[in-house]
């Protein structure tokens, strides 16, 4: 189940990538919650419930930031339902012109296949110490 879980998350990031809704609805539980870090940025700290996931990564993102990206550079299976992903989120502000390169560590928890919810963390240091792990 572990492998099937880091998969899951690969195809979840891969299909907002591709601002795929199709691909990644069913794999987000109706009640996933989200703790961005990101979020502040436009008025957020906690995105809850699929549709409301789904609109803020491809409605809202997309439309306060140009070409907004992630280049994932680690995928680890933690145990117990949980996948590690430490990425590079980028973007540009569409009215501010600022550049985003941020790295983030988020963990991703799974149940029956689907996403329930992703916390997002500075580093990867502070994600593994939030579900009790050491690096």
């Amino acid at each position: 189940m572990s492998q099937e879980n880091v998969e899951i998350v690969r195809r979840v990031l891969d299909g907002f990538s591709r601002s795929d809704r199709e691909s990644v609805e069913p794999l987000l539980h109706p009640d996933v919650e989200w703790r961005t870090v990101m979020g502040p940025l436009l008025g957020v700290e906690v995105v809850s419930g699929r549709d409301a996931m789904l609109r803020f990564a491809l409605e809202e993102i997309p439309d306060a930031a140009e070409d907004p990206h992630v280049e994932v550079e680690e995928l680890e299976d933690l145990g117990e339902g949980r996948v590690l992903v430490v990425a590079r989120y980028l973007a540009r502000g569409k009215s501010s012109g600022i550049e985003l390169d941020r790295r983030i560590a988020s963990v991703h928890r799974l149940s029956e296949g689907m996403i329930v919810s992703v916390g997002d963390y500075p580093s990867r240091r502070e994600a593994l110490e939030a579900v009790g792990l050491e690096e």
